[in-house]
């Protein structure tokens, strides 16, 4: 074969190898190299979650049992935390004495403490393990909690974040300087449920040092993406008390393509929930509201909001943002969007938190306030809209609501993608990195082996090129030295 050939067949086997990687990875999403899912196994009505880990039982309450670690002969069982206080109890098997390792993550390990004195290593910003020795037949319960010592509960909320990383990136950064005992993410965490868009939006909120509860939008299972989110954050419908408050999060992401918003099966776990939680102050989050307020109220705007930019023609027609933003935002179903309402004032909500429409509006009805808080990153959908995040200060009289407002260009696509490209870059680096050190490698021996064979024509050139830079610099300095002289 030619050298010619051979160099360019080499040149099509290393983009091919490094193509079929990129497209492989693109479409299958992993978390990272050593970890393994397991089916979600998850009961509403406590917030449990259980798993026969071999014969011991891992059980969590605030909570459940996400996959498995392992690494060469070592397994660790994952969990991902669903509440501000995880409670985890593991019975040993009947086979012997062990010391068994779980790992729990979403949860901030520096405010982090274990009632029991349960040692606690940090594994990542977002994770703890913790090693429990058990005999057989032994059982122990871990109660975890944060160390919130102020005198009220402070949360964040937000919704709608999408492919507005920039945006997304900015509130994280603030949301860590605030430092709450949580944040919320109304839903809508992803433009569609494909792979890689779950991949980005992890990538984001891995800087994010609070823990992050989240509903399910109706772009989150857009593209089958419903099994990505269950396998990232769980179950659909949940919720937990924290002080003297109770927080319910729902499902309502069908209300955009099916005629149901929210399935019976949900609304009897709710109302029976509701009123569990009689006595406290409840917190409803749900993505989609039961009413779009567009008819009746105008968005809240803020003093000093600034003229907010139009969306570029260009960016309104791929975005299909005209057709888009006039439709009705609320439940197809009037009739459930009522009983939805009516349950709310039935139980005495203090307020629901939505999204799904993208600004931000706050209103009362039959006793129970709404907000809309669309405005994490995606386009803006309502004149004077601008993005924005919540901050909730929680006391024992009262709810304190601050609207945080941030810089509100539109959402282009071209720093959507530019984005978007390095997060890339950054979680294949994450999940696949011993193949990616691979194909370097791989991808070094081959341009090197291919300058080795080429020696004879760029060599000359390139000493060709050393002779005339000394040459430039010889003459400037002759020259340099020639006026100085000169302007004596």
């Amino acid at each position: 074969m030619p050298i010619k050939a051979k160099r360019l067949l080499v040149f099509v086997l290393m983009l091919s190898m490094v193509g079929a990687f990129v497209i492989y990875a693109y479409n299958n999403f992993k978390i990272n190299e050593k970890f393994y899912p397991l089916p979600l196994s998850f009961n509403p009505v406590d917030s449990s979650s259980a798993y026969d880990w071999n014969g011991s039982l891992v059980k969590i309450q605030g909570g459940f049992v996400k996959g498995k670690i392992i690494n060469g002969n070592n397994e660790e069982l994952l969990l991902r935390s669903l509440s501000p206080q995880p409670r985890i109890t593991i019975r040993g098997s009947a086979n012997g004495n062990k010391t068994y390792v779980l790992r729990l993550e979403n949860i901030n390990p520096v405010q982090t403490l274990a009632r029991d004195n349960t040692e606690i290593k940090i594994v990542d910003p977002h994770t703890i393990a913790l090693s429990v020795p058990l005999n057989a037949d032994e059982e122990k319960t871990i109660e975890l909690a944060p160390q919130d010592e102020k005198d009220y509960l402070e949360f964040v909320i937000l919704g709608d974040n999408r492919d507005g990383y920039q945006t997304f990136s900015q509130i994280i950064e603030q949301i860590n300087a605030i430092g709450p005992v949580f944040t919320i993410d109304n839903g809508d965490l992803v433009f569609g449920g494909e792979p890689n868009k779950y991949r980005l939006f992890n990538e984001t909120v891995s800087k994010l040092q609070v823990p992050l509860y989240t509903t399910i939008g109706n772009h989150d299972v857009r593209e089958n993406g419903r099994p990505i989110y269950t396998e990232l954050f769980g179950p659909p419908y949940y919720s937990y008390d924290y002080r003297n408050t109770h927080f319910i999060y729902l499902d309502s992401s069908r209300g955009w393509a099916e005629k149901r918003a929210i399935p019976e099966e949900q609304y009897q776990w709710l109302e029976n929930d509701l009123k569990n939680a009689q006595g406290k102050q409840i917190f409803v989050v749900s993505h989609i509201p039961p009413t779009d307020p567009r008819g009746t109220t105008a968005p809240n705007t803020l003093p000093d909001i600034p003229g907010v930019q139009q969306t570029p023609f260009f960016e309104k027609i791929m975005n299909d943002y005209l057709a888009y933003k006039n439709l009705d935002h609320g439940f197809p179903d009037k009739e459930e969007a009522l009983r939805f309402e009516n349950l709310m004032g039935k139980y005495k909500v203090d307020t629901v938190f939505m999204s799904h429409i993208h600004s931000y509006f706050s209103f009362v009805k039959d006793g129970v306030r709404y907000i809309i808080s669309g405005g994490g990153g995606a386009e803006l959908l309502a004149k004077d809209s601008y993005y924005h995040y919540i901050r909730v200060k929680v006391t024992g009289k009262e709810n304190l609501l601050e609207v945080i407002q941030l810089p509100s260009p539109p959402n282009q696509l071209q720093d959507r993608y530019l984005a978007g490209i390095q997060l890339f870059a950054m979680a294949i680096y994450k999940e696949y990195t011993t193949t990616v050190w691979s194909i370097a490698s791989i991808a070094v021996l081959m341009i090197g082996w291919m300058l080795w064979n080429t020696r004879g024509k760029w060599i000359p050139r390139l000493k060709l090129l050393g002779i005339w830079l000394v040459e430039v610099v010889k003459f400037a300095l002759s020259k340099y030295r020639e006026l100085k002289r000169n302007n004596k």
